[in-house]
């Protein structure tokens, strides 16, 4: 019993070092002079992979990439599972889709809400676990991530896929990017870290494909995966144009070696980054579309209003409704007489962080 005290209080404190934790506390540089907000150059110094190190206060325009998926006609709800700094919100927009997106950081939420501001997108984000996401069932058409989950325990990674395939509309699928373990250089370079145990410890986690499909088709009807990069787990065609000239001879090997995949099919088995695609496993009866066009009506007669979302979401804890309290500031299970913080708009949609009235 004082054991798992102690592991739910260790929880606890790991949450909150990440929810409310001030990642940004060097000031910008007299100088600084780039367009681009010097917590949002910081942030995407340090979530865009290694070879974007040596850019901090030298970009000068937002990185755009593009989402690796068909353009849509009808707006559609995309999830973003780890949204940062907010790339792939912008480029989920620039698919057609309504984008929204969690992070445990809030201050990566209001980050990701500022770049997609400047990006005249009218998207969201809010705080909260990803081994327990506060969305209603059958919610989002598209769900994705991207060189986030990988950092999870296991147990809160399969946590995470649960949550994926519930909130997943019966035609709705997910794409999410993994390392592989027998990449080319994953199998040379890759080493099991000592802390791959340990629930609350961030780092990198590797799988081979068979243990993927295994995890996989547990909570999903369908396994598939394409390739995504080669040497490296996190390189895309986009960093040609921002990186480093050294980085940029890796980044045009691997786009290389991503080509030959296409001829060579056997190739993507060597893959050191892969796409993981998967659908609902278990169609729901009923449909929340009257949660959607709630939330649909509030996003065109409110744009850019963070609370649009309320329709949305349900309390982590219990699974009910949340109401926005008369001052704004929190989010009530009134059932249940709890309720989570709001701040500057962001809701906190954290067990650790639920209080009782």
């Amino acid at each position: 019993m004082e054991k798992k005290n102690k592991e739910q209080q260790d929880s606890i404190l790991f949450d909150r070092s990440k929810i409310y934790g001030n990642l940004f506390e060097e000031p910008a540089p007299e100088n600084y002079s780039s367009p681009i907000p010097w917590e949002i150059q910081r942030c995407i110094s340090s979530t865009n992979g290694r070879h974007y190190a040596k850019l901090i206060a030298k970009l000068n325009n937002y990185p755009e990439y593009e989402l690796p998926i068909k353009a849509i006609q009808k707006p559609e709800l995309m999830l973003d599972i780890g949204n940062g700094w907010g790339r792939w919100l912008v480029a989920g927009a620039k698919k057609g889709y309504t984008p929204i997106g969690i992070d445990l950081r809030l201050s990566y939420c209001k980050i990701a809400r500022k770049t997609m501001r400047h990006f005249g997108i009218n998207g969201y984000s809010i705080v909260a676990d990803l081994e327990n996401i506060p969305f209603k069932e059958n919610i989002f058409e598209f769900v994705w991530s991207f060189s986030v989950i990988q950092h999870t325990h296991e147990q809160r990674m399969k946590n995470c896929l649960q949550h994926i395939e519930r909130v997943l509309t019966n035609n709705g699928k997910a794409m999410l990017e993994f390392p592989n373990k027998n990449g080319i250089r994953n199998r040379l370079l890759h080493l099991p870290h000592p802390e791959e145990k340990q629930y609350n410890s961030w780092c990198v986690r590797y799988y081979s494909i068979k243990e993927y499909k295994k995890i996989i088709t547990a909570f999903f009807s369908q396994f598939s995966f394409s390739n995504h990069s080669f040497l490296g787990i996190g390189v895309l065609k986009e960093d040609l144009k921002y990186v480093p000239f050294q980085q940029k001879i890796l980044c045009t090997v691997s786009l290389l070696l991503s080509a030959l995949t296409k001829v060579i099919p056997g190739m993507k088995y060597w893959s050191d980054s892969i796409y993981i695609h998967a659908k609902k496993k278990n169609p729901e009866k009923t449909n929340n579309t009257e949660s959607i066009d709630s939330f649909m009506y509030l996003h065109h007669a409110f744009p850019g209003h963070n609370l649009n979302l309320i329709p949305l979401l349900r309390c982590p804890i219990y699974g009910d409704e949340l109401v926005l309290s008369e001052c704004g500031k929190k989010l009530i299970s009134v059932n249940n007489r709890i309720y989570y913080p709001v701040i500057d708009d962001v809701p906190i949609l954290i067990k650790s962080e639920a209080c009782r009235y």
